[in-house]
């Protein structure tokens, strides 16, 4: 048994992970399926804005961080491999899905965070935003030449002051670059928030309206079957038709202010 790392099992083998952090799954599933969970609309989640999985949503002085490591996400990667960011790390934050997105959001019924029991979501408020705020002064000193923080991998921006939060804290600290989806769109006092951001630095806020016909800056759902050339221009995600294997191989989404279509699971 000697030379065998504690907590391994007889005969495991420890995977060596590429510098990105890898594809965390044991088997390749990047082309959605058509197979996740959809709500009926009298599901009790559905109807009251819920996750399906609430033993799995936290305060923040619950979880070691709120901030967690790409690495933890298969779809996310830990460390930029290309493109100005090259070498940032990758952070990412997980809210509950629903309770705080607007009932317009185009995937209400058919959310990812409908097959993801295991993520922790973590409570919104004055305490995650207080707790948001220790972990980037951490970061700021810590990786002084950029870090990434992806929000949200569930969930959504939830008040205006929670967005204007994130405005201060582009101001406070200077490595911090922010990308992500929502489906707060502009004409909602959120949304309008959002847009202000979004369109004052680009290259450090690049959030995309989830569901807006708009062949900039804009996030939307598509077949599984789709044409290689969606309509409007918009590039499907590489890593959904495995063109590379995550956001941290690909960069797109921060590089680029094009339409980006996402594939429905």
């Amino acid at each position: 048994m000697r030379g065998r790392p504690p907590g391994t099992a007889i005969g495991a083998t420890k995977r060596k992970l590429p510098p990105y952090g890898g594809v965390l799954r044991r088997f390749a599933t990047s082309t959605p399926s058509g197979n996740g969970i959809t709500l009926s609309a009298i599901h009790p989640a559905y109807r009251h804005g819920r996750t399906l999985f609430p033993s799995r949503v936290f305060d923040p002085d619950e979880v070691p961080r709120v901030l967690k490591s790409g690495l933890h996400s298969r779809k996310i990667g830990k460390t930029v491999m290309k493109g100005r960011l090259k070498g940032a790390p990758i952070f990412t934050l997980t809210l509950e899905e629903r309770a705080t997105c607007p009932r317009s959001c185009e995937a209400w019924a058919i959310c990812y965070g409908n097959n993801m029991q295991a993520a922790e979501r973590i409570t919104p408020g004055p305490a995650l935003e207080q707790s948001l705020w220790g972990e980037l002064e951490n970061m700021q000193e810590d990786y002084p030449g950029g870090f990434l923080v992806r929000l949200h991998v569930l969930g959504d921006f939830y008040s205006v002051d929670y967005v204007e939060m994130w405005g201060r804290a582009l101001a406070a600290f200077p490595a911090l670059h922010i990308f992500g989806y929502t489906a707060r769109l502009p004409g909602s006092p959120i949304g309008d928030a959002i847009d202000r951001l979004a369109d004052a630095d680009w290259g450090r806020f690049a959030i995309r309206f989830s569901g807006r016909d708009a062949p900039l800056k804009s996030a939307v759902l598509g077949d599984h079957r789709a044409d290689s050339h969606p309509a409007g221009g918009a590039i499907i995600c590489p890593a959904q038709t495995e063109k590379t294997d995550c956001c941290a191989t690909c960069a797109l989404c921060w590089q680029s202010d094009r339409s980006i279509m996402f594939l429905r699971h």
